[in-house]
């Protein structure tokens, strides 16, 4: 039952979002998300790929996404 109130309540949102003009989803569609090792404004080259993905591990918080991939767990 409490799913079908979230789903009910997913639907009417998704459709007062869609009742929006075009102009008004974009602008409230997208949002300033800080990235403090982007926003410092230096310049890095790296030797290798791999040297880059390092850095992005060890600097990017993993919701960023910079993460290596990893191998999929099997679902039965």
């Amino acid at each position: 039952m409490a799913r079908l109130i979230e789903l009910n309540d997913f639907r009417s949102q998704c459709e007062r979002q869609l009742a929006r003009r075009l102009e008004s989803r974009i602008r409230f569609g997208f949002f300033r998300n800080a990235n403090p090792v982007r926003d410092e404004g230096i310049n890095r080259s790296f030797a290798s790929m791999d040297e880059y993905r390092r850095f992005c591990e060890r600097r990017y918080p993993a919701y960023y996404g910079y993460s290596r991939p990893r191998a999929a767990a099997r679902v039965r």
